[in-house]
């Protein structure tokens, strides 16, 4: 074999190392072009798909909700008078009575002996001045025995008056129309002057819920509007007359009054009684035809609230004012044209001017 000279090998070995530095930059070269590709296909702007929903105008209310109890509006606890035994009490709880009505009897023997005495003495003293009238005309007597009987009866008939005013006191009747709230005493039961036997109520009622102080603060006021639900298909409406000035219990809550309106006095009969329980809703705040948009349609509520309208398959950013959250609606504020829809899905992929495929979406779905 002929023999290769030194500097021919050089060049032969220059040229092989040529040939693999042209095949990986040709290599090379070939992957930037499709990388440079993909990334000019990947920011073209494909369409975002979201689901869009016409604005509506709505009312709309901030409510606060408590359960209620029901109270006669004015309450007078019925007290014994004089000392006995209670022996009936006619009137159930709950029951209506009206002014005049027996609400309950007291036995009291030794009221009852001492009206019959009083009776006799009367009797007596009567008998007798009548006899020494008749002896002082005759001249049989002196005018003083006549003047003495005669005081004798009218002691014996102002003693019997107030013997039957106390017995008459053992009969304990209604002072106005009204109903039983409660028997705070039983039958057969001792009782003494000043202790309460019954409850009673007027016919109209009210509603006192303890309401805390922050709600206090979010508007619950004298003039709150309310709602009562005595029923799941009635509601009441009323409004806050009062508001305690102190607060009380351990919860620190304070008493709010709403009254019953007298042509709704026909409550339902298990709410006709004290201490039955009511839903109340009070409405501090309400927005009659409001802008409102489903509530999926704002972005970054607690931030800074915005929406995307979409017109020509073209999102368009507004920065809004939110309010009132009911039902799933928010009333909002920005300059709306009244017929552009609003994305309700995918709000964090858009921006300005961002191109969509938008799809209806009806009835909030």
């Amino acid at each position: 074999m002929k023999q290769i000279s030194r500097r021919s090998y050089r060049a032969i070995l220059l040229g092989a190392t040529f040939a693999v530095i042209a095949t990986l930059g040709a290599c090379s070269g070939s992957g930037d072009q499709e990388t440079a590709g993909n990334s000019a296909g990947a920011g073209a702007g494909d369409p975002v798909a979201v689901r869009v929903q016409q604005p509506e105008y709505r009312t709309l209310e901030h409510r606060i909700s408590y359960v209620g109890t029901v109270f006669a509006r004015q309450e007078v606890p019925i007290i014994a008078r004089v000392q006995g035994t209670l022996s009936e009490l006619p009137v159930p709880e709950g029951a209506s009575f009206t002014k005049g009505t027996v609400l309950a009897r007291l036995e009291s023997p030794e009221m009852e002996a001492a009206v019959e005495r009083l009776h006799a003495e009367v009797d007596y003293w009567s008998a007798r001045h009548e006899t020494d009238t008749s002896l002082v005309e005759q001249g049989a007597l002196a005018p003083e025995q006549a003047h003495a009987s005669n005081r004798a009866l009218r002691t014996a008939r102002a003693g019997l008056a107030e013997a039957e005013a106390q017995l008459a006191k053992t009969v304990v009747t209604a002072p106005f129309d009204g109903t039983v709230l409660d028997w705070p005493a039983e039958t057969g039961q001792p009782v003494m002057p000043g202790q309460p036997l019954i409850l009673i109520g007027d016919a109209t009622r009210e509603i006192r819920v303890d309401v805390v102080e922050e709600d206090l603060s979010r508007g619950v006021t004298v003039g709150t509007s309310v709602e009562l639900a005595p029923a799941p298909d009635r509601i009441i409406a009323s409004r806050v007359t009062s508001v305690a000035p102190a607060a009380s219990g351990r919860a620190r809550t304070f008493s709010v009054t709403v009254p019953i309106p007298a042509v709704d006095t026909d409550l339902p009969s298990d709410l006709a009684r004290k201490g039955a329980s009511i839903r109340t809703d009070f409405i501090v705040e309400r927005r009659e035809s409001a802008l409102a948009v489903p509530v999926r349609a704002l972005a970054d509520r607690d931030g800074s609230p915005h929406l995307f309208t979409v017109v020509d398959e073209v999102a368009h950013r507004h920065d809004v004012t939110a309010g009132i959250t009911q039902g799933g609606w928010i009333a909002v504020s920005f300059d709306w044209n009244g017929t552009d829809p609003v994305a309700v899905t995918n709000l964090n992929g858009l921006r300005d001017g961002a191109p969509v495929y938008a799809v209806s979406t009806a009835g909030g779905n």
